[in-house]
């Protein structure tokens, strides 16, 4: 807590152990919630695309393996 304000139980929320005020639960939110949402979604799109592409040569090469039994 930083204002170090009296709190009761009424109007404080529990927090990681620690009881917050409303103001202060307030802006520990705010830098929460501040992220990047877009750079996570290209990070999953490229890894997917990297995975699709793996998984491609891998059941390509099998075939090529499998392929010289018969």
């Amino acid at each position: 807590m930083s204002c170090s304000k009296m709190l009761c139980r009424e109007c404080a929320t529990e927090w990681d152990g620690i009881w917050h005020c409303a103001s202060c639960l307030g802006s520990r939110r705010q830098v929460a919630v501040e992220s990047r949402p877009a750079l996570s979604w290209m990070a999953v799109a490229a890894s997917t695309i990297l995975f699709a592409y793996l998984t491609t040569r891998a059941l390509v090469w099998v075939g090529a393996v499998l392929a010289r039994f018969f």
